[in-house]
């Protein structure tokens, strides 16, 4: 008898089959698991309701020898259809990129996908998305436990003045023990924002110098995660 599971999830992979079917990438409260949409299984349109960014409910099931569960039914959890704009689409992949990367081998989906969810609805709806995808980058490591120490020199524990990011380090260096991409004191003070401040003061802010924390947030995530692909092109889209 086959056992039904209903859960749901953001479609973070999606790649159509020469053969018609749909294989996707799952991030839930339950976990990251992979899934296929047959060809013709699903009902009326909802192998749509599978792009990528989609935050769906689901029915599956999985033999115990499969690798992909079956799905069966796919529910939208309310459109996005911001997402798949030209100049919101770089940093909703990138967001989904760094969540798969940040769920490999350790049990952190149910705090990266409300993060995640949240992060994209932002997306959406923000009339500045680009900080959007800043503010939620650097949340998301620090759910991964992953934020870099802005309090004092990681290096001697001085308080200040902090001049540099020790990327390395995983933190702030005073001018004696100045290691890494040199900071003024603004863009500290941008920095401690986006990593650990107030959302919506966040949110609020101007932060001028964005290239400069595109900069920061690459070289930090290369080092402490991955080299992720997906920031080409969200840098790009924030220098257009």
């Amino acid at each position: 008898m086959r056992r039904y599971t209903v859960t749901d999830g953001v479609v973070i992979k999606r790649h159509a089959l020469p053969s018609g079917d749909l294989v996707v990438t799952l991030l839930g409260r339950l976990g990251k698991w992979r899934a296929v949409a047959r060809k013709g299984t699903l009902p009326g349109g909802n192998v749509g309701r599978l792009s990528l960014f989609h935050d769906v409910t689901v029915q599956f099931y999985r033999r115990k020898d499969e690798d992909l569960a079956l799905l069966t039914q796919v529910q939208l959890n309310g459109a996005l259809p911001g997402l798949s704009d030209t100049n919101t689409y770089p940093y909703a992949h990138l967001l989904c990129e760094l969540a798969d990367a940040l769920t490999v081998d350790v049990h952190l989906e149910a705090r990266v996908y409300d993060y995640l969810t949240s992060g994209l609805r932002g997306l959406a709806s923000h009339h500045d998305p680009e900080l959007v995808a800043l503010l939620y980058a650097w949340r998301l490591l620090g759910v991964a436990g992953l934020a870099p120490r802005l309090a004092a020199c990681v290096a001697c524990g001085t308080p200040a003045p902090l001049v540099a990011l020790d990327v390395a380090a995983g933190g702030l260096t005073c001018d004696r023990d100045r290691s890494g991409p040199a900071l003024t004191a603004a863009e500290v003070g941008e920095l401690r924002l986006l990593v650990s401040g107030g959302m919506a003061e966040a949110l609020a802010s101007e932060m001028p110098r964005r290239d400069r924390h595109w900069g920061l947030l690459e070289a930090y995530v290369t080092y402490h995660v991955r080299e992720l692909r997906s920031f080409a092109a969200a840098a790009h889209a924030g220098a257009a």
